[in-house]
């Protein structure tokens, strides 16, 4: 699209369009380690290089990332040789974030698989989750569940690397489909005779990554962004990308991976609830903001919804950038005099109504005492279907948000 065509910009705001494919997951796939799972959000690591070209650190600078999400963030800094911290409130977050932070010896990785392979499919299936009966048949459970119980017999480092490399081919077998903010059920037929070739295949791909490398340390914790009790020290930049309040809701999208983990339906629920209000199941968190007040530019957006809209979506939006200001609150107590926040957000639309997610969440971090540095505009998404067909299509933005310190 023509620079003379793109919407006109707030002040501060640029248009980086060449970054279209680093704000998401397309080049991450494509990556060594990175690939080895992804969320559908997920920002790619040379966003990341592009940033600290903007904003450069010295050899020692420390680098947060409090929705650590797949990781891309704490394995690219580990990559560069800065130090790195995560968080995350969800146990598959900081599993997948702490498996690629990992340290592996190939040969020694080779020897295990070849113990895995061995395994045995259960000669019967105990009694699952309703969601993995109607995930995987009875076969694949047999194989699934032998390959699980084998993995748990290696030493730790070799089995967290195998748990994700079954995590990955349970997706291609998987009859849930993640679709949106939920999943969808497809139909297959049964796969059982091919998940031990599956097996070996992803298995494979994961250790041509597996490398020697003296990275700096790099740590990943199941914490709050809200709260942030387990980092510690002052951290230089933060670059994350925090969920947007799109209804979409990763507990959902990734229930048979929760499951897989250990997880139960409870747990599920309880994580569900305690997530950051970005879809209409998450529940106010016991912390509080304090002295915050609805900017006027979220006020605006609640004006707009027509008296039809879902009554649920005016109180996320606003649970959504009051959870917001706790996690800058929650951040000014471990950034370093100066420090830089690159956030990366989403612009949405609810019964036709766009959210400008990006100059809202500038007006929330001013209360909490950061100010804006700049923002790029990296990515003009379509909206779904459905608000495309009622109301028209309107680009959203999917912006880098730079904020600093004061």
């Amino acid at each position: 699209m023509s620079q003379n065509l793109l919407p006109p910009l707030p002040e501060g705001f640029e248009y980086r369009l060449d970054l279209r494919h680093h704000v998401t997951p397309r080049l991450l796939q494509e990556q060594p380690v990175h690939r080895w799972f992804w969320f559908p959000h997920s920002f790619s690591p040379q966003l990341v290089d592009e940033i600290l070209k903007a904003y450069p650190l010295p050899p020692h600078g420390r680098i947060l990332d409090p929705f650590v999400g797949a990781g891309a963030t704490v394995r690219r800094a580990y990559e560069l040789g800065y130090h790195a911290a995560g968080t995350d409130l969800s146990p598959l977050s900081v599993f997948v974030s702490q498996v690629k932070l990992a340290r592996f010896d190939r040969t020694f990785l080779q020897q295990q698989m070849r113990c895995v392979l061995d395994y045995t499919p259960l000669s019967e299936v105990p009694p699952v989750p309703e969601r993995l009966a109607k995930a995987f048949t009875a076969h694949e459970l047999a194989h699934l569940l032998g390959l699980q119980q084998t993995i748990a017999t290696l030493p730790k480092a070799a089995a967290d690397f195998f748990r994700l490399v079954l995590l990955r081919v349970q997706q291609r077998v998987s009859r849930a489909a993640p679709d949106g903010g939920w999943f969808r059920w497809v139909e297959k037929e049964d796969q059982s005779k091919e998940i031990r070739r599956w097996f070996e295949q992803q298995s494979h791909l994961h250790m041509e990554d597996v490398a020697p490398h003296e990275g700096r340390p790099a740590q990943v914790f199941l914490d709050d962004a809200r709260r942030l009790e387990q980092v510690s020290g002052r951290f230089d930049l933060v670059i994350t990308s925090p969920p947007y309040p799109n209804r979409h809701d990763y507990s959902r999208i990734f229930h048979i991976e929760l499951l897989t983990l250990g997880l139960h339906e409870e747990d599920i629920t309880q994580l569900r609830r305690a997530s950051v209000r970005s879809h209409v199941e998450a529940k106010q968190p016991e912390v509080r903001a304090r002295d915050y007040r609805a900017p006027d530019s979220l006020q605006a957006v609640l004006r707009c919804l027509p008296e039809t809209t879902d009554p649920r979506i005016a109180p996320m939006l606003q649970g959504y950038f009051a959870d917001m200001h706790l996690t800058f609150e929650a951040l000014a107590s471990h950034l370093s005099p100066g420090a830089v926040c690159a956030f990366v957000v989403g612009n949405v639309r609810h019964a036709g109504v766009m959210a400008p997610v990006d100059q809202i969440l500038i007006d929330v971090a001013g209360q909490a005492g950061f100010t804006h540095e700049r923002t790029w505009v990296a990515r003009l998404r379509g909206n779904s279907a459905q608000q495309m067909g009622r109301f028209g299509r309107e680009p959203a933005r999917e912006s880098v948000v730079f904020l600093r310190k004061g």
